[in-house]
Formats: structure tokens, sequence, C-alpha cells
């Protein structure tokens, strides 16, 4: 019989960031973020950690690495939402729901010492970062800051009692789909909003810009279901990672009478790069093959985008899809718009007219402790 050991793993970050390259190394979709980064977000002092506790977790199967778990307690999310749940993320896993039990039954034994009353995940480790879990379209790539997962994932999550809270969906538009004649008449009548002005992020003073982008952004999505509030310091840290790769017409302000109303930001899919990588820069052909491969990518992702509530019911949304597709996806020729709640219909409606289609669906799920 197998001898099955959950192991606390603060104390081996290596192999916990390693663990699902090994176990997804002949796949032909998986594609892993560089390992640095994981290591730069997992850090005690990186700026989530700052209001959020954890217990990382790895799970051995007759000595050898078999599975990884993170169960955290948000204080920013429950303060802001008034609730007591916590959540679990980094979830990677063998076929073995024997493995997958004892992780989540260790995990939940520290998340009832913390008080908390349920448990949601994936979150690694929050809304703001990747989210979610793959439950259909295994057999495409996922586009860059979205989960990809082994189907059988789905079994073993449900298998420990959990059970489906909420959907979000990834949409897609290529740059030879069409508006609909309704998509076209509330533009234009959005467009002669008086004031109304559309710019550029300036990339030379990204530190003000992202100023911007977080009030906007806070703001837009208050009121959306499981939103966590972007920190100063965590917003400053998103902006060092993306200014490496966000190219001026993947982005939009929306300013009215030179008030920011609203904004956008899409980049090229760096999944094709860090698919050659596989994790590290340290490997020269590969680095290489990686270089030549970025200037040809020819699609992306919507990573954000958001109207202040004083200027909603404007348009001004619609307005800025069009923008998108006219000054990004005409440049990069097909985008993935991602993620959307299942349930906001004014958004989904507003895609749809747009010409994009449902493409991937993703999972939280929830367990009362």
């Amino acid at each position: 019989m197998a001898q099955i050991t959950v192991k606390d793993a603060e104390n081996d970050i290596k192999t916990f960031v390693d663990f699902p390259y090994e176990l997804y190394k002949n796949d032909p979709y998986w594609v892993g973020e560089l390992k640095a980064d994981t290591r730069k977000l997992l850090r005690p002092d990186n700026a989530f950690w700052q209001h959020a506790r954890r217990r990382l977790l790895l799970a051995y199967k007759d000595g050898r690495a078999a599975g990884r778990l993170c169960v955290l307690v948000n204080d920013v999310y429950n303060e802001y939402h008034q609730e007591n749940i916590g959540f679990f993320g980094f979830f990677d896993c063998i076929n073995d729901s024997a493995v997958s039990r004892a992780l989540f039954e260790e995990g939940e034994k520290w998340l009832r010492a913390q008080g908390v009353s349920a448990v949601r995940g994936p979150a690694n480790p929050s809304s703001n970062h990747v989210y979610g879990l793959l439950v259909d379209s295994f057999d495409k790539m996922p586009s860059i800051m979205m989960p990809y997962n082994f189907p059988y994932y789905m079994e073993l999550i449900e298998g420990a009692g959990y059970g489906k809270v909420k959907d979000l969906l990834a949409f897609h538009r290529t740059r030879n789909d069409k508006f609909s004649p309704l998509f076209e008449k509330i533009v234009a009548r959005a467009g002669r909003t008086q004031g109304l002005t559309l710019r550029r992020l300036n990339l030379k003073n990204l530190d003000e810009e992202a100023k911007i982008i977080r009030k906007i952004y806070n703001e837009a999505w208050a009121q959306n279901w499981g939103h966590t509030p972007i920190g100063e310091q965590e917003m400053r840290d998103m902006v060092n990672e993306l200014k490496w790769v966000v190219r001026p017409e993947g982005t939009c302000v929306a300013e009215v009478d030179g008030v920011p109303a609203g904004f956008y930001i899409a980049i090229p899919n760096m999944n094709h790069v860090l698919k050659i990588l596989r994790g590290t820069l340290l490997n020269p052909w590969r680095t290489l093959k990686a270089l030549l491969k970025w200037p040809k990518i020819r699609d992306a992702r919507l990573i954000m985008l958001g109207v202040e509530p004083g200027f909603r019911k404007r348009g001004i949304d619609l307005v800025l899809i069009k923008h998108i597709v006219e000054y990004g996806v005409a440049v990069w020729d097909e985008a993935e718009l991602s993620w959307i709640l299942e349930d906001n219909e004014g958004i989904i409606r507003g895609m749809t007219e747009a010409g994009c289609y449902q493409t991937k669906r993703y999972r939280l799920y929830q367990k009362t402790l």
C-alpha cells in the first residue's frame, strides 16, 4: 500500500515551484510562468503577503513529490466583503484522489485553526492573479496569465467535497469578426459624448498612469463578486512586470473633459515565449528561440477594462471595446477577452454584439468548513 505524507513546504520553495513543470512536462498545452516570477510572488515580503497569511503544502507518495497546495486567508478580501473565508490555490496533483484528499485535509485543518468558515479557489493567490480552474477546452493553449490544468483536477477537487460557486468566461475575437448594427449604433451615439477623448497610456510615465488605472479599476470593480482591491504596492509590482511586455497599441484611457473615465490594457500572448523557455532564462538556446518568437506573436489578451461608476450607461465601455478591436486586434489579428463573470449579462451582451464568442470556462469552487 502506497505511503502518502503531507509536509510543510515553506522551507522547500524550490520543490513547490518545480513540481508542475515535472507533472506537465509532456503536455502540449500547459505553459508555466518563469520560475523566478513565481518565487518572487511567494516571497514573504511580497506586497500581497503583507495582508494575507498562508501555509504551503507538498504531498509525497512513496517518497516522491505528488502534489502541492497553498491555503491562505486574505484579510483585505474578508474585510472588504465582510466575509470570513479562506482560499486555496497553486493546486497541482497526480491523478490520485488519495493524494489530493490528503492535501485538502491538511490545508482545511490549518484554515479551521485560522477561524474561517469556508474555503474557495483556486486562487493563485487572488482574483488579481491567476484565478479559477479550467473546466473545458483542454485542447487549446492558455492565454497569458490564465490557468490550464488536466481535466481530472475537477474530479479531485469535487471528490474533496467542493462544489461550484461561480464560473468565469473567456471570449475570443479576430480582426475579421463583425460588429452588430446595434453595437455600431450605440458606439456612434456614445462617441458623440461631449468632451470624450481617447488616448494611449504614457509608457514613459507609468508610475503616474498606474495611479489612474488603480483608481478606475478598484472603483469599477468595487461591486463585482470576488473582487479584491489592488493596493498601491501591488499595483507598482504589477506595473514593473507588465512594462516589459505592454505595447502602446494595447492601451487606452477614455477621458471626459480631461477626467479619466475608463481604460483598458491588452498585452501580447507571451505564453508562446514562455512555452519555449520552460520556466527559466538560463538556457541560452531556448532564450534565443524565445527572443526570435516574441515579435511574431499575433494574438493578445485583454487583461483589464473598467469604467468609473459615474460614467457608466454612456456606452464608454463599448467605445473601449471597439477601440481594442480597431487599434489592438487589428495589429495582433486576434485576442482573448478574459475573464468575465458568467452572470455579468451586460458585458457579455456587449461582447457578443461586438462579434466576440465564448471559448473557455473557468470554475471557482467552495466548501463549507
